[in-house]
């Protein structure tokens, strides 16, 4: 008898497996795959990766101190080997902690017979069925497929076909001007390919503040992509090696666009391999896992995390749910925060935000205050030639309550981290001004934009009435 089964291990279920060890829980992790899940082997790292080798060709043919960089090219087949390398390298290391844990990995595919009965389909083709008085369900997404097209690998590619392909096209179209679209976008044209971007809601990057999804449409514009919104993908043709994509816009007029390859990044959908609702009772919200805050299902004794329970499809999610989830298997039980999980996205500028847009918290009809900084007005990045994006704090206006922050431009990915332990800790607006920052960094900015808020920011020109 197993204190705990984890079936998945990803991001979510490898921590959460880590986390009941940690416990003192007797704990045993199914995982049909390899550990890491999507987000180690074909997501997230493998697309920073990409991001970060891209990059840095881009940087150099537009620096104002490099001569001769314009001969530069991508060496795509040394791109996929190094990625290749640093995620077996991270895979290896998460096997190494699992079983410095004393964690029982069981390479094979996990199927729900009851809340505490778990079968497991081993590799080598037998069976056999473990019990445990809890089990974890951490199964995550997979690509959503779209009823008219069936990725070949080659013409037509997820994600997954995408970061493995050694060839760079001359042109791509993109469905998806979301998170996985935008980054993907980001990796073609800094490899000098033609991008169009066909996306089926009013604008990219839904859910972002106005001011990223703007400054994100102005970025791609500078670098002659082309964004197609409210653009229905209708029916998708290869002729002559070409890609013929056939959409509708949002004046309902059927147009066409070629392109030497068609990716598709239009959303993911849970895996539910293993676990059949209907035969568990187990409830649903759509195709999503329903669960409370405790990360509960209706089931006694069964969780649920990550990608599999809907919301945000992020990796630190899945982590953040599982540790959820453990602390009230073990206690001393806490409830899921998901105000206070933060949004990043790695394209032509990073976007790092947390907590409410500027539009929907006046949506709350609360007394709102916008503090802004921009980077160009930032020490720290006129001194590294990267001057775009700005940080934007909304708060209320009454009580200093930290209702979201914005931030665009280098490392925000990495800058967002403050904001979110500020407002874990329930601190106010300005309480972020008071910190004292070292110079020269863009983590002034953060201060200055709380500074801002006040009224009382430094490094600008005084606002006039």
């Amino acid at each position: 008898m197993y204190d705990l089964v984890v079936i998945g291990g990803g991001p979510g279920g490898y921590v959460a497996a880590i986390k009941g060890a940690q416990s003192g829980l007797k704990v045993l992790l199914v995982e049909k795959d390899a550990l890491g899940g999507t987000c180690l082997n074909r997501g997230c790292i493998p697309t920073k990766c990409f991001v970060h080798d891209t990059k840095l060709l881009q940087e150099a043919k537009t620096s104002q101190v490099l001569t001769g960089a314009g001969s530069l090219r991508i060496d795509i087949s040394r791109m996929i080997m190094r990625k290749r390398e640093v995620v077996d390298r991270l895979v290896k290391g998460v096997d190494t902690i699992l079983k410095s844990h004393s964690v029982e990995i069981a390479p094979g595919h996990g199927e729900l017979m009851a809340p505490r009965r778990t079968k497991i389909h081993y590799q080598d083709g037998s069976s056999k069925e473990v019990e445990s008085r809890n089990v974890i369900l951490a199964t995550g997404s997979r690509p959503a497929d779209l009823p008219f097209l069936h990725a070949d690998g080659h013409f037509v590619q997820t994600t997954d076909d995408a970061l493995g392909t050694p060839d760079v096209p001359k042109s791509v179209v993109i469905i998806g001007g979301g998170v996985v679209g935008m980054e993907m976008a980001t990796i073609y044209l800094n490899m000098g390919c033609n991008v169009a971007i066909l996306e089926l809601l009013p604008d990219i990057l839904t859910g972002e503040d106005e001011e990223v999804r703007k400054t994100m449409r102005r970025l791609l514009r500078r670098r002659k992509a082309s964004v197609y919104v409210s653009a229905r993908a209708k029916e998708v043709n290869i002729k002559e090696d070409k890609v013929q994509i056939i959409y509708e816009d949002k004046d309902k007029q059927v147009k066409t666009v070629v392109s030497d390859r068609l990716l598709v990044a239009a959303g993911r959908t849970p895996v539910l391999d293993g676990i059949d609702p209907v035969r568990l009772g187990l409830k649903m919200e759509g195709s999503f896992v329903k669960i409370n805050s405790r990360c509960e299902t209706n089931l006694r004794g069964v969780y649920a995390i990550g990608d599999l329970v809907g919301g945000m499809m992020l990796a630190h999610k899945a982590s953040a749910q599982a540790e959820v989830a453990i602390s009230n298997i073990a206690g001393p039980g806490r409830e899921f925060q998901p105000e206070y999980v933060p949004r990043c996205i790695w394209a032509l500028e990073e976007v790092g935000s947390v907590g409410l847009s500027e539009e929907n918290a006046r949506a709350t009809g609360r007394p709102i205050r916008v503090g802004k900084f921009p980077h160009r007005a930032s020490g720290a990045a006129q001194a590294m030639g990267n001057v775009e994006g700005f940080v934007k704090i909304v708060g209320d206006a009454e009580t200093g309550e930290i209702m979201g922050v914005h931030i665009m431009g280098a490392r925000a990915t990495d800058l967002i981290g403050e904001p979110v332990m500020a407002m874990t800790m329930e601190a106010a607006v300005e309480d972020m001004a008071e910190c004292v920052k070292p110079h020269p960094t863009l983590t002034e900015s953060v201060m200055e934009a709380a500074l801002d808020w006040s009224g009382k920011v430094v490094h600008l020109p005084k606002k006039t009435a």
